[in-house]
């Protein structure tokens, strides 16, 4: 590697930083590989196990019922970043000091791109020893990208459980709603007093004939509908889905389930979404037919979000925030670190090229996974980029004070003498 120019080497470290960052993420998500709920079958889902989530669980719970979990991320994001903090402030320390070696190199990069301009070679080994006697880490300048991608990942995968943890509540207290009531209205009908007591009816329980196809399924009195059990269940359903603390819960601003995406999704989630066959990255319900899940949520599919039938469930803005401020964030953290003077020359329109790349890639990574991914994620993106924003101007302040204060004593000696 020695023989191997300033340029060379940058590549093949960020290639190999990279490799460890995917490598990493690999394992850490492989850690939870089972992220499916079995909702066949008593009253509770079993919680998710992996520490990101349990972290969110407990912030939720603390926070009291009722509390929409889009808040709850809010604080989860806020507690993170404070945790990430000292690394974060190590972090910025090596893009300050780089950012000043940076200041002092930069006329000589400059007189070197000049005077070795036709000896690209010789050019790479002046730039590499120069940054070597300044001591320019070029690690520290990919330090916070890596770092960055190993926290996003690490957190996605426990938001993807907390998902598939929720789903699976609606579903079950849904499903208890709905059997509830359909055993009350079937004990209604064909119960009788020498019944034990505490005693659960089921579909076993109701006639198989027309008597009882017309009981469960109802039927047209002329012009007249009369429901039958299974749409009364349904309503039942469907005022236990939408009560003020169940839906304060799911809705957080103009969001109106944070479980599911800020975009065109329905509010309600489907059975193949909630299984795991469509949609992105979702943890997976197990244990349930088509037929089951319709039947139990039939009265709030399709409801709830904007515009007719609910197509709707938010209206884009959290993707395009992420979009903005992650953008922001990578510009501000670039601008910090100190960039080398504009590379001139044979090859650097390809050199200016990685450079923007890299710059667009966390934006629009962040974009895809705030567009297609649950509005908590969402929610977490954007308020970890806002933080990370303030807390950068707040760093750069304090560093402009200390900056001042160093340069005002600098004078104070100077004029002593």
């Amino acid at each position: 590697m020695a023989y191997l120019g300033f340029e060379r080497k940058r590549k093949l470290q960020i290639y190999l930083l990279v490799a460890l960052v995917v490598l990493s993420c690999l394992i850490l998500v492989a850690c939870n590989t089972d992220n499916s709920y079995n909702v066949s079958g008593g009253d509770t889902v079993a919680e998710p196990d992996h520490f990101m989530a349990k972290f969110m669980l407990v912030i939720g719970r603390s926070m009291g019922s009722g509390v929409s979990f889009g808040w709850v991320v809010v604080v989860f994001t806020i507690i993170l970043r404070l945790i990430l903090s000292p690394l974060d402030i190590w972090q910025k320390m090596i893009a300050r000091k780089n950012s000043k070696a940076m200041e002092r190199m930069k006329p000589q990069l400059e007189a070197l791109q000049a005077k070795y301009a036709d000896d690209k070679q010789r050019l790479q080994q002046e730039q590499s020893a120069l940054y070597k006697r300044e001591k320019y880490s070029i690690m520290g300048m990919c330090l916070p990208t890596i770092i960055t991608f190993v926290v996003f990942f690490v957190v996605f995968a426990g938001f993807r459980q907390v998902v598939g943890y929720q789903f699976a509540q609606d579903y079950k207290n849904s499903q208890i709603v709905y059997n509830n009531s359909l055993s009350e209205q079937i004990e209604a009908k064909y119960g009788t007093a020498d019944d034990a007591e505490n005693k659960v009816y089921n579909l076993d329980d109701i006639p198989k004939d027309e008597e009882g196809a017309r009981f469960y399924f109802g039927y047209e009195d002329g012009e007249t509908h009369v429901a039958g059990a299974m749409e009364k269940a349904q309503e039942a359903v469907a005022k236990a889905y939408y009560s003020d603390e169940q839906k304060s819960v799911r809705s957080w601003l103009w969001i109106n389930n944070i479980f599911v995406g800020d975009n065109w999704y329905k509010a309600v989630p489907d059975f193949t979404t909630v299984t795991g066959q469509s949609g992105f990255a979702n943890s997976r319900l197990a244990g349930i037919t088509i037929d089951e899940y319709n039947a139990v949520m039939g009265k709030v599919l399709g409801t709830g979000g904007y515009g007719k039938g609910g197509s709707w469930n938010g209206l884009l803005v959290l993707p395009i925030l992420s979009i903005v401020l992650s953008f922001l964030s990578q510009k501000i953290l670039s601008k910090s670190q100190g960039q080398p003077p504009v590379p001139t020359g044979e090859g650097a329109a390809g050199a200016q090229g990685s450079m923007k790349m890299m710059q667009w890639l966390m934006p629009i990574m962040m974009g895809v996974f705030g567009l297609l991914y649950s509005g908590a994620f969402a929610v977490y993106m954007f308020t970890s980029s806002l933080t990370a924003i303030l807390f950068q101007f707040a760093f750069n302040l304090v560093g402009k004070i200390i900056d001042r204060a160093k340069e005002d004593k600098s004078n104070v000696i100077v004029a002593k003498r």
